[in-house]
């Protein structure tokens, strides 16, 4: 009896070892596997040789000519799919049409894609280093990103600019957007700030509280260059007419009916055409930092409770952020919720002159907002949520008391913009004066201070501190 115990244990040793020589085996086989595949992509994204990418391109074809006829496919699924029933029902077909219209459609949502992306950036980064160490006639470097570590392998003073770290404020929310891409992306802007030398923001709250707080950055080594005035008065304004005034809005009209073209999520836009629609503004890309959920719930309150008939118009895409197209379809506001995407510079002008309101309820930014300024340049009244940027802008206690809300509380939120929409006339009056002041500043001057830094960073005096 323990003779065959015994034997049945040998046996077992023997499978397991030949098994662990095969799973050794496999393993090196797969390592290997792995190393040539990423030899071959860097190879196909980094090489500048015609004839290796005409020769890749003929090997590509076969594949292109099936993603092509797939994409045609799933694009004209019910009539291809009486004739190939089975093949639109294959799981493979459908897996891999579904990939080939994502990666042609949402490039940035495929880890394919995005992995090809950085090794022909870092290819070009090298190349582009190379190009700007040799140059000796420039004698300081800007980047206007935080994106780019290979920045601070540059051999000469750099002036890097950090608007905020947004990604930081709002983790939760950026990460059921972008997922490993904003993880990624976080990862670059912190190697990027973590190995720079002089740093320009648009905050005193970003300098102190972002960079000196939470990276350690000396506040000598950061400089705070404020927005200028983002004016759109220039893009609307009619001249020569007897009433220049009617001339403006009567452009402004046409200008939004252009516009309303441009509406997802309703079938009904057109009827608001008419020119006297009165509706409340927020000019913002869909992000989870922007707040526009929070706005939403404001306004369903002030539209169903406090009757309130304006229409808000947004010029964020509603699917860009899955709960924003829910809720909108949820509370069945499709046509009182006109998301207007994609607005040349003039529509965006004339949608700010045209509306009662403006409003911003982002949670943070790196500066000030433009919705001030560009409100105000086009004589509409505008309130915001209550943060430190704009608290560094807006410094009259009075004036913010009347402008300023809780973005977190939508029910302030919306007792600000109903006093506002009650009170347009008082309201702007008193912001005009705040504009006059911020006017004074132009983007030149933005330019000037920007260049002062740069000549400060690069002087003898400067570069022999940093020896």
């Amino acid at each position: 009896m323990f003779l065959k115990l015994y034997q049945l244990y040998q046996d077992y040793i023997q499978r397991a070892r030949r098994q662990s020589r095969v799973l050794r085996l496999f393993r090196i086989l797969k390592r290997q596997f792995a190393r040539n595949v990423a030899r071959a992509e860097g190879l196909l994204v980094t090489t500048r040789s015609g004839l290796l990418l005409a020769s890749l391109a003929l090997l590509a074809l076969p594949f292109v000519v099936m993603a092509l006829a797939a994409i045609a496919v799933s694009s004209v699924a019910a009539l291809f799919g009486a004739v190939w029933p089975k093949l639109a029902r294959s799981r493979l077909f459908r897996r891999y049409s579904n990939a080939v219209v994502r990666v042609t459609t949402q490039p940035k949502a495929s880890s394919t894609t995005v992995r090809l992306y950085r090794l022909m950036e870092e290819a070009e980064a090298r190349l582009l280093l190379k190009h700007i160490n040799s140059r000796k006639d420039v004698s300081a470097w800007y980047a206007p990103t935080a994106f780019w570590p290979q920045f601070n392998r540059i051999e000469a003073p750099r002036l890097t600019c950090v608007p905020d770290v947004v990604l930081s404020e709002s983790p939760v929310g950026f990460s059921s957007v972008g997922g490993d891409r904003f993880l990624q992306n976080f990862g670059l802007v912190e190697a990027t700030i973590e190995g720079g030398d002089h740093f320009v923001t648009y905050s005193e709250h970003i300098k102190y509280r972002t960079l000196v707080e939470r990276y350690q950055i000396s506040p000598g080594a950061i400089d705070v260059v404020p927005h200028g005035a983002n004016r759109l008065d220039d893009l609307i304004a009619v001249s020569g007419f007897p009433d220049n005034k009617a001339a403006t809005k009567a452009f402004c009209v046409n200008l939004f009916r252009l516009a309303l073209n441009k509406a997802i999520g309703t079938q009904q836009a057109f009827n608001f055409d008419s020119g006297d629609v009165e509706f409340i503004f927020y000019a913002s890309q869909f992000r989870p930092n922007k707040n526009v959920m929070t706005l939403l719930r404001a306004y369903e309150h002030l539209l169903k409770r406090c009757y309130v008939g304006h229409k808000l118009v947004l010029t964020g895409h509603p699917d860009t952020l899955p709960e924003i197209a829910r809720f909108i379809r949820d509370r069945n506001l499709q046509n009182d919720v006109l998301c207007l995407h994609g607005l040349s510079a003039q529509e965006l002008a004339a949608c700010y002159q045209l509306a009662d309101l403006a409003v911003n309820p982002s949670l943070s930014e790196g500066g000030c907002p433009f919705t001030l300024t560009e409100a105000l340049s086009v004589g509409t009244p505008v309130v915001m949520g209550r943060i430190a940027v704009t608290e560094e802008v807006v410094t009259d206690p009075d004036l913010q008391s009347l402008m300023l809300f809780d973005p977190y509380d939508w029910e302030d939120m919306a007792a600000r913009i109903e006093w506002a929409l009650q009170n347009k006339e008082s309201l702007l009056e008193r912001q005009l004066k705040l504009y006059e002041r911020l006017a004074e500043r132009s983007w030149k001057t933005v330019v000037n201070e920007y260049v002062a830094i740069l000549d400060r960073i690069s002087s003898p005096a400067t570069c022999s501190e940093r020896a």
